[in-house]
């Protein structure tokens, strides 16, 4: 059982999206240290989510349509704010490469990670993963077997970790890796052009939340 839902979760965790995108752009765009708060964030939203779920919470919202309708809003709107904060320090990255190009990328990185939405990182992390209205209806569906009342508690709690560490060991993988020199190097190349792809892929996916909402 817990070997099935483990595997689940990974091949869902891999599939990009809004986590995926903001640990990417932190990686990316700032410092190793600030990717990793965020992914500090997102594993504490996995947990706060298990904890609701695995709690008995998720049934009452699933006999309130209107709660879980609220929750894709307020996960859209968020999205949407990210998109547009994306937009505009996009442009603020083009401004300043092209006025200063020979400016240090290390001294650059870190000065834009002091800035914007990028000086906290763990909200950003924490508050998309806890609006992520995908969570619940994945979650429910993969962990349904170790609410029977036969399964004993230690099966729920091994579940629980065991997916709250996936997601630590493959966001934190992704920001290592993203953060890394040569990358980064290639990056800021191309950080303008990125930037404004990460940030339309927000939008895009709040949109479709709300729209669907």
């Amino acid at each position: 059982m817990l070997a099935s839902i483990y595997g689940l979760y990974l091949l869902a965790v891999i599939t990009p999206g809004p986590n995926t995108f903001i640990v990417t752009r932190l990686a990316l765009s700032t410092t190793r240290r600030h990717a990793a708060w965020a992914v500090l964030g997102i594993a504490l939203g996995n947990a706060a989510w298990l904890c609701v779920i695995l709690g008995g919470v998720a049934v009452l919202l699933q006999q309130h349509p209107e709660g879980m309708r609220a929750m894709r809003y307020v996960g859209g709107l968020y999205l949407l704010y990210l998109g547009v904060r994306g937009l505009c320090a996009a442009r603020t990255a083009s401004r300043a490469s092209e006025a200063a190009p020979a400016a240090a990328p290390g001294t650059a990185l870190v000065e834009r990670a002091m800035s914007g939405e990028e000086d906290r990182p763990f909200r950003s992390g924490l508050f998309a993963s806890l609006s992520n209205p995908n969570t619940m209806p994945f979650y429910l569906s993969i962990l349904a077997p170790t609410v029977a009342p036969d399964i004993p508690l230690w099966v729920r709690v091994a579940a629980a970790v065991g997916i709250v560490m996936i997601a630590m060991a493959w966001y934190g993988t992704l920001a290592w890796g993203l953060s890394t020199g040569h990358v980064r190097q290639a990056y800021s190349r191309r950080e303008p052009v990125i930037r404004r792809v990460l940030a339309l892929v927000l939008m895009a996916y709040g949109l479709r939340l709300l729209i669907s909402g």
